[in-house]
């Protein structure tokens, strides 16, 4: 499937308009709201939360995704806003920010700030400033607390791992890169044994003593299980 530019392909599924969630079997948080049939979306339960998709790579597990709230909008009905909460926390469960990204600081202060900080006014005024990052041993938003200011971490991609603060708005809307992890194996057959690279079902004990005192001209190698009872067979030999 697709909407607008980005392919949409397992581990993700899309969600039919109209439908709450997709029939494409895939796991919460892979779930893809395409609106108006060309913008595709992460679909959270939370309003608050869109985070729109830019491109996905699935040769790496990662894709590139940007906060859609209405950030710098100075004609807002709501009024002019900047980000307040970090985007980590807007970040649900599989997806993780990827730590190739850079960081962009936003404050949201009570009284400017002292000069000499760094810092460049947003477009909202009102106390507002951002700052980039310079890569702190804890890299976390309190790491840049500056007194009367709530401070907040938003990770961006940049450009050759740089970024200039006056360019916050661009960089906002070209988004980050966050990444998903490698599914886990799935578990062996429980009780089971493997003979060369098949599987067979389980034996008893009794049956695999008659087997070790028979001779087939065939060797058979029973690997290490554990069975339900949570006790472990070792591995054994027979010709």
């Amino acid at each position: 499937f697709s909407c607008g530019d980005v392919t949409i392909s397992f581990p993700f599924g899309l969600i039919p308009e109209g439908a709450e969630q997709t029939n494409c079997g895939a796991r919460i948080g892979f779930q893809v709201r395409c609106y108006n049939n060309n913008i595709p979306y992460l679909q959270y339960y939370h309003s608050e939360h869109r985070m729109q998709i830019l491109s996905i790579f699935y040769r790496n597990r990662s894709l590139l995704i940007a906060d859609r709230l209405a950030y710098f909008n100075r004609s807002s009905p709501e009024g002019c806003r900047i980000p307040t909460a970090n985007t980590s926390s807007r970040l649900a469960p599989p997806f993780s920010v990827s730590p190739v990204n850079q960081n962009l600081i936003f404050y949201n202060c009570t009284k400017p700030p002292p000069p000499g900080a760094g810092l460049v006014e947003t477009v909202c005024h009102k106390n507002t400033f951002v700052r980039a990052a310079d890569g702190r041993p804890d890299e976390s938003a309190g790491s840049y607390f500056l007194e009367d200011c709530n401070a907040t971490m938003v990770p961006v991609l940049g450009v050759s791992g740089k970024v200039n603060a006056t360019n916050y708005e661009q960089l906002v809307r070209d988004g980050f890169l966050a990444t998903w992890p490698r599914p886990p194996p799935p578990p062996p057959p429980p009780g089971n044994f493997a003979l060369g690279t098949r599987i067979i079902p389980s034996l008893s004990i009794y049956q695999l003593s008659r087997k070790r005192n028979t001779s087939f001209g065939l060797s058979i190698y029973i690997y290490t299980s554990r069975f339900e009872s949570g006790l472990t067979y070792r591995s054994e030999r027979s010709s």
